[in-house]
């Protein structure tokens, strides 16, 4: 079978190269060395020792758990069962040794030692091509009245973390892979070396899920992975690998424009120079799959095969622009070595659609013109000039000069771009496929904040690819309105909210919010589907980027040049605007940088230390639709992760209007009203008094505020996220409503006091990322240490009420009379707690090894409802770095059977009273072997933390109270036995369960006295 027969395009249509059904599927998962890095074409990783495959096995739902060299994977079910499965391996590695060497001899079942590099050294020069050209650029350049020349960027794995899915099929000794990669280079010849079969059983196959992007320049890892534990399984399995497992980084199109246009706007010159920035990710390229490094199989010896290719590359067409021009100059370099480290026709596409539309657009408003008329001028395909009109007149289009509107904090904008392509497949009648497609974004930017949404899109499609199909509309629509949303999230930064993944909830104290649900889309003129290379999302949705950057540069005059479009880079580019005089000259930029840090550091260290601060003077309260909904729902999202609701909402009384008592080691401290009220709220608050406040700890009119308020913990939130929360908290609706007020015995009445306090134990610096950890763990830091203030409750506190870090951080503490349990090393936990069992609590409220959540616990899951969920995985991920080794499934499972089997060894020994009451009031909910679930789930007590712990408060607490208002409905509410039983009747039932559920624990001491105090305590139980 020669290089081309063995790759089998996807535009063969359905049949026997489609892929097999996804729930045929198994997931893989490959477990990296944990060093991974390349020197001079070479691998160097950490060496694996040795893992433990039986517990992996032994799971449900695992396939195959297969290990060869340093290669580790398992394929299961699903992706939880195989991450689970790879957390049972518990692999050992061994660093490899420091020095470097160039090559690496391995040896493999084929043809013995390796005796060369397994990559070629890149030393090649980049080979610059013309594509296109005609008229004389240069002399157009020197007559021209108008110039312009900028740099365009865009990654090539698109705005999703550069990485690449691909699947495999074992069967009937013949191997199948599906990868979307065009140029594949020597991968089937890899692949025949790392299986030990012959060529000719292996069939790659280009496939490509509509509408979704893969990064090709990984497709072979990914390929190579799928096939080991494809082959291994027997079945049909799927892997994707991220660029950061290869110790690749993101790819990206760089792009230069020059243009030139005469007095009367006539463009007479435009050039273009383009190329592949891949030199941090060259190596992982141009190797061959890791997986041959990894299970030292020899790399065969073969040459590179020119790519198999049918119709037209749509590369070499979307890189020239759609327009007629004077004169025209288009130039690409092209990378060296192996051809499997282009993009995907649908990513370079995009790239070059992206830079060519943004350019036409500075144009037209440097030569005062309007973008539409500016391309129509230019256009000369009739087929694509009727789309761009139907578009135009569908959206309603102005001139920029005609719909201009008054600086207001929320501005709107609009942006045009327009798309003609050839697609690589072929149409029926042997024709390549010729693709129209026009996009009308509309956009609304918060001035203060940066943050931007997409509130409307128009759009336009034509293809040769067949007759119109308004089956395909909805389909389109939320494919858009996707694209269109992805492009404003940077999910670079630990402050970022993925708007793609909100849930769709609303707050009943605030108007309708349209940002969590996806923008408008408008079709306009008839649906044509496109061809398979493609698909008719991916090319209807070309000018979606360049867009939505057009119509943020009309909203607000910022100019972006590369995705994503965030709030972040918005807003200092709007601050820049404002302050132009303010940006420091280059050369004074690092010394700048220094003098700013050091008055900084001095500036924050003397307001910590002064015990009197000026007030803030008050402001009119903001009118309606001063934020934009955006912003205010990021707001929102911000509160949920900072429970504000928690702590500020009374029992019965109205959401955030304060009076919640909340008890201390210094006395009673009552939450305030954070509503938009003028007299007993914030509502005539400044930004500057609010941040001051959520920073510094201070009030609007200069008081000092107590750490009850965990302004230490809040300190840490990013500008852009406390923007957001103070427009969310201004949108409420304001509640006249006075707190409490707060009155400590003396000397800790004296608030003054309280800027030594600062001066010790507060630092008002924001949370910066620490770039050693994961993108993941930041996240999760971020959202832990700062928002969610998990220490606040969870890390115990010294004489003066800070709080311990260090060894001491999430050690466990005290929260409103109940206890915190410790989170790390020191947890109580008879079952060690996972990252997969603490993102299950956080997430419903239970863990199976653990119990469900009770106390001021309750109403935190219910916050954490709100969240995304990568989100509370993130926070599941942080706080499991500070625990020991984690058990596997398996270990866990077996340990909780041994708690279960004791527990009921002990109740054979125990018997009275107290045995009866618990028969009676506890067996019917808590013992599975006891009916059918009556309230929702049967916590286990034998696993339970609080009746492991070193005092019974939490138990004593909830068995006063109950739990009348669970985290999540699911649980099922707990009743209260505060009024059914006496002293001595809880006192029984105590011991009772501290014998019979944790039996190796001495019994508790005081607990007539706990259990007086708190029955004399007030409870807290916020209304949902």
């Amino acid at each position: 079978m020669s290089g081309r027969d063995d790759l089998v395009m996807a535009q063969a249509g359905p049949g026997a190269w489609q892929p097999p059904p996804e729930r045929e599927w198994l997931a893989g998962h490959v477990i990296r060395p944990p060093v991974l890095a390349w020197q001079s074409g070479t691998l160097l990783s950490a060496r694996l020792i040795d893992c433990d495959e039986t517990a992996a096995r032994a799971l449900p739902g695992v396939a195959t758990v297969m290990r060869r060299g340093d290669f580790l994977g398992v394929a299961a079910d699903t992706a939880p069962q195989a991450l689970q499965a790879a957390d049972a391996l518990r692999a050992r590695w061994q660093a490899p040794p420091k020095a470097a060497a160039t090559r690496m001899p391995l040896t493999g079942p084929l043809t013995g030692p390796l005796t060369r590099p397994l990559t070629r050294p890149l030393t090649r020069p980049l080979t610059r091509r013309i594509v296109a050209q005609h008229g004389d650029a240069a002399q157009a350049m020197a007559d021209a009245a108008g110039r312009s020349a900028q740099d365009y960027q865009w990654p090539l794995a698109g705005l999703q973390a550069a990485g690449c899915s691909a699947l495999a099929d074992w069967r009937d000794s013949a191997l199948r892979v599906w990868l979307p990669s065009r140029r594949p280079g020597a991968l089937r010849a890899e692949l025949a070396a790392l299986l030990g079969i012959g060529e000719d059983r292996i069939t790659l196959i280009c496939w490509q899920a509509p509408g979704h992007d893969e990064d090709p320049l990984y497709a072979h890892h990914a390929a190579a992975d799928a096939a080991l534990l494809a082959h291994s399984a027997g079945r049909v399995v799927r892997v994707r690998v991220e660029a950061h497992e290869l110790g690749a980084t993101q790819a990206v199109v760089n792009t230069h424009i020059e243009s030139a246009w005469t007095r009367d706007g006539e463009i007479a010159a435009y050039a273009v120079n383009t190329a592949v920035d891949a030199r941090a990710s060259a190596a992982v390229m141009h190797a061959p799959p890791l997986a041959l490094w990894l299970t030292r199989t020899t790399a065969p010896v073969c040459e590179i095969e020119p790519e198999a290719s049918a119709g037209h590359d749509v590369r070499d067409d979307a890189i020239v622009p759609p327009y007629r021009f004077g004169s025209l100059s288009v130039a690409q370099a092209d990378l060296p070595g192996q051809p499997r480290a282009a993009g995907t026709p649908a990513q370079t596409a995009r790239a070059h659609v992206f830079a060519h539309e943004s350019h036409l657009d500075e144009v037209a408003a440097a030569s005062a013109q309007d973008p539409v008329a500016l391309r129509l001028r230019h256009l000369d395909d009739v087929r694509g000039a009727g789309l761009v009109r139907r578009v135009a007149a569908q959206a309603n289009w102005q001139p920029r000069g005609e719909r201009a509107q008054a600086q207001q904090n929320v501005r709107r904008g609009r942006g045009f771009a327009y798309a003609s392509t050839i697609e690589a497949g072929l149409a029926d009648g042997g024709q390549p496929v010729r693709s129209w497609s026009a996009w009308v974004a509309e956009v609304e930017v918060d001035a203060t904040t940066g943050e931007v949404s997409v509130t409307g899109v128009t759009l336009g499609h034509d293809s040769d690819a067949g007759e119109p199909g308004e089956a395909n509309a909805l389909a389109l629509q939320r494919e858009a309105a996707r694209a269109a949303q992805q492009l404003t999230v940077d999910g670079s930064r630990f402050d970022s909210w993925p708007a793609a993944n909100l849930p769709a909830v609303h707050d009943a104290s605030l108007p309708a919010l349209a940002t969590a649900q996806l923008p408008q889309v408008r079709i306009a003129g008839a649906l044509r589907p496109a061809s398979a290379t493609l698909g008719t999302s991916a090319a209807a949705t070309l000018p979606a980027a360049p867009a939505v950057a057009n119509a943020i540069f009309d909203a607000t005059g910022v100019r972006l040049r590369e995705p994503p479009f965030s709030g972040e880079r918005i807003r200092l580019a709007l601050a820049a605007q404002a302050n132009p005089e303010g940006t420091p000259k280059p050369g004074a930029a690092r010394k700048r940088n220094w003098l700013l840090a050091g008055a900084t550091a001095a500036a924050g260290l003397f307001a910590t230390a002064m015990p009197w601060r000026a007030p803030i003077a008050p402001v009119a309260p903001l009118e309606s639709g001063f934020y934009s909904a955006a912003t205010i729902e990021r707001g929102r999202l911000v509160a949920a992760a900072g429970d504000c609701a928690v702590c500020h909402t009374a029992p019965n009384g109205a959401r955030n209007a304060g009076g919640l008592a909340l008890d201390t080691p210094f006395g009673t401290i009552y939450s305030t009203n954070i509503t938009p009220d003028v007299e007993t709220g914030i509502g005539n608050w400044s930004y500057a008094a609010f941040e001051r406040a959520m920073r510094q700890g201070i009030h609007r009119d200069g008081r000092h505020l107590y750490p009850a308020f965990p302004y230490t913990a809040f300190a840490k939130t990013s500008d852009g996220d406390l923007q957001a929360l103070y427009a969310y908290l201004m949108a409420a609706e304001p509640v006249r409503a006075k707190a409490p007020e707060t009155a400590l015995a003396f000397p800790y009445n004296l608030r003054p006091l309280m800027a030594g306090w600062n001066l010790l134990f507060h630092s008002p610096k924001p949370f910066e990322a620490n770039p050693a950890r994961s993108a993941q763990w930041n996240r999760g830091a971020y959202l832990a240490e700062g928002l969610g203030h998990c220490g606040a409750c969870h890390s115990p506190r010294n004489a003066l009420g800070a709080e311990q870090g260090g060894r001491r951080y999430l050690g466990g503490g005290e929260a409103e009379g109940w206890e915190a349990p410790a989170l790390g090393k020191l947890s109580h936990a008879p079952v060690p707690w996972t990252e997969q069992s603490l993102f299950s609590y956080l997430r419903t409220g239970y863990a199976p090894h653990h119990g469900a959540a009770a106390g001021p616990m309750a109403p935190v899951i219910e916050e954490l409802a709100l969240l995304p969920e990568d989100d509370v995985r993130a926070i599941a991920h942080y706080v499991a770095s500070f625990g020991d080794a984690q058990p596997d499934a398996a270990a866990a499972s077996a340990q909780a059977q041994q708690l279960e089997q004791r527990s009921a060894d002990a109740a054979r020994t125990l018997g009275g009273p107290a045995a009866r009451l618990y028969q009676n009031a506890c067996a019917v909910c808590h013992q599975s072997d006891q009916g059918i679930r009556q309230f929702g789930i049967k916590p286990s007590l034998a696993l339970n933390t609080n009746l492991h712990g070193d005092k019974p408060d939490n138990l004593i607490r909830v068995l006063l109270d109950g739990i009348p208002t669970p985290g999540t409905s699911d649980l099922g509410y707990m009743p209260a036995f505060g009024e059914s039983l006496d002293d001595r009747q809880l006192t029984q039932l105590v011991h009772y369960l501290r014998k019979r559920f944790a039996p190796d624990k001495p019994a508790w001491d005081n607990v007539d006295d706990t259990l007086a105090r708190l029955r004399a305590a007030p409870t807290h139980q916020p209304t949902r």
